[in-house]
């Protein structure tokens, strides 16, 4: 019996492994690195709800590279990155900082200000997995200890990440709506 009850505790325990997060950098984020990391574990929870499981499983979404929901849900939570220096499968791996003028230019400057016609809160890094933030917005955020915000931007970067683009119509593609996805969920407590 006690081999039994082993043996169904390691069986469940591998059909539900959960995903973490790994922020491994955080460059520019002086004074907030507290505020990411807390970010980056109440967005790991939120992957791990099953109110996550089911907002991807039955959404509607564009932009997602001819795949089922299914793959979708699947992709993330195996969270192989397919841009940047990766890292451990089960593991999303964040690398993250702010964006300046020296490194992104003036004109992303001007669009991350806040009221932009833009509308810019940062950049998926170009293939490189490093996720870029408006410095000003992550301020914002920060002073208003909106966890919410950031664990949703991280969200849609991640989904860049794993090689989803936003080409056609944003607010209806996988990378907008998984960001907003985890924002609400966060801020009706899931």
């Amino acid at each position: 019996m006690k081999l039994f009850a082993i043996t169904l505790l390691l069986i469940s325990n591998f059909a539900f492994t959960q995903v973490t997060i790994v922020i491994h950098e955080k460059t520019g984020y002086e004074g907030k690195e507290d505020f990411a990391d807390r970010s980056a574990k109440i967005l790991a929870e939120v992957i791990n709800s099953e109110k996550f499981k089911a907002a991807i499983l039955n959404g509607t979404f564009t932009e997602k590279n001819e795949l089922t929901n299914q793959q979708v849900y699947d992709l993330i939570m195996q969270a192989h990155e397919l841009n940047g220096p990766g890292g451990t499968d089960k593991v999303i791996d964040l690398r993250v900082r702010t964006m300046s003028a020296q490194v992104d230019g003036k004109k992303w400057m001007r669009w991350c200000r806040p009221g932009s016609a833009v509308r810019t809160i940062g950049k998926d890094g170009g293939g490189t997995g490093i996720v870029a933030t408006c410095p000003q917005h992550l301020t914002i955020w920060a002073n208003r200890n909106d966890v919410a915000r950031l664990a949703g931007h991280y969200a849609h970067e991640y989904m860049h990440i794993l090689g989803f683009s936003h080409l056609k119509k944003k607010s209806t593609s996988l990378v907008y709506k998984v960001g907003n996805i985890v924002e609400q969920l966060i801020r009706n407590g899931f």
